[in-house]
């Protein structure tokens, strides 16, 4: 899942990047951190990112399915967020919380297997065939 992160820009070389997460504020959390160097915003920010859902899916029975990013153009104009100088959009997996995968056995037609299969190198947005199908149940289950 994408999340929009607020940077701040340090002032001087005694000061480090300040990160925010502003997804978690519909929860009533706050997801900061702080990195010393630009190289390391992203990793530091994922970590935060995965401790608090962490805390939500197993204090707060929140589904990751359930947390959403309303994107930077968002939260930049929200005066919350005004000394954030830049935003940058990290991808951080979140499947580890989704629960322990099962097999399960599903008959489908070998064409739609294909159209499968097709779909998933050629999108590159899927791990593999069943990634794509729990991606589409998903889909129709918020429906």
């Amino acid at each position: 899942m994408f999340f929009s992160v607020g940077v701040e820009t340090p002032k001087d070389e005694n000061t480090a990047y300040g990160m925010i997460v502003p997804a978690f504020s519909a929860y009533d959390y706050g997801c900061f951190s702080a990195a010393d160097t630009q190289d390391q915003i992203a990793p530091m920010v994922k970590e935060a990112i995965l401790m608090v859902v962490e805390d939500l899916v197993q204090n707060n029975n929140v589904s990751v399915e359930d947390i959403k990013d309303a994107g930077y153009l968002v939260y930049s104009v929200n005066p919350e967020y005004k000394d954030f100088d830049s935003w940058v959009m990290v991808d951080v997996d979140l499947s580890e919380f989704e629960g322990k995968p099962q097999r399960i056995n599903v008959s489908l037609p070998d064409t739609l297997i294909k159209r499968i299969d097709n779909a998933v190198k050629s999108s590159g947005a899927y791990r593999d065939r069943s990634h794509f199908i729990a991606e589409a149940a998903r889909h129709e289950l918020k429906q």
